[in-house]
């Protein structure tokens, strides 16, 4: 198993704080799991919801319900690092 994962896990980094990495309504393409850093999810009416750091995941939603995004993923902070499963990975 431990193989498998490491065999589709993908490193993705970004420099700056504020960037968008996927908006509420995008098409689910990817599972990510927080490196390095942190970021905001956010929705429209609520605003900020939760704030996820260095070993928690988000994304996964979207893939296992075949549904477009249910929030807005911002960057907290510099130099983030995510690992990412892609889709077609995902559902092996």
């Amino acid at each position: 198993v431990k193989r498998e994962l490491a065999a589709v896990l993908m490193f993705e980094g970004h420099q700056r704080a504020g960037t968008v990495l996927f908006s509420q309504g995008d098409k689910g393409t990817s599972w990510y799991i927080i490196w390095k850093g942190s970021v905001n999810v956010v929705t429209h009416g609520k605003g900020l919801v939760a704030s996820l750091h260095e070993g928690d995941d988000f994304g996964q939603l979207a893939l296992v319900n075949d549904a477009p995004r249910a929030a807005t993923i911002l960057l907290r902070e510099d130099n983030c690092h995510f690992l990412r499963v892609d889709k077609q990975d995902f559902n092996r």
